[in-house]
């Protein structure tokens, strides 16, 4: 009976922690950049960026080495960053750079344009 109490114990420990963790990386999925948006307007944004498109592309084949496919100034989470499309090993990964000093924020997998208009066909 002490070995089932145990047992379970160790259980419920294992899923607080496991909850937990799984909080902790929802949180830390938010991208925080250097430059806040206030105000959402694509056509302010090269004005805001201090890190040209040159720089931030340089700074994401450091990251993630591959061709180039689009990069353009975007709203993550609040902040402008250079969202970069790279191919790479058949897979094309968003690198997001901060639009004020170069620094890598996030890297991820996406999905090609075409992958994603045949999902939003479907839906």
């Amino acid at each position: 009976m002490k070995n089932t109490k145990k047992l379970a114990a160790l259980a419920l420990g294992g899923l607080l922690l496991a909850t937990s963790a799984a909080g902790i990386a929802t949180a830390s999925s938010q991208l925080n950049g250097s430059i806040k948006i206030t105000q959402d307007n694509e056509a302010n944004y090269a004005n805001l960026a201090s890190v040209n498109i040159d720089q931030a592309v340089a700074s994401a084949l450091k990251a993630q080495p591959g061709q180039v496919i689009k990069a353009g100034l975007e709203n993550e989470d609040g902040y402008l960053v250079w969202g970069v499309e790279i191919a790479s090993n058949n897979q094309i990964h968003e690198v997001k750079v901060d639009a004020k000093n170069a620094k890598i924020l996030k890297i991820e997998k996406a999905q090609p344009d075409s992958q994603k208009e045949g999902i939003e066909e479907n839906d």
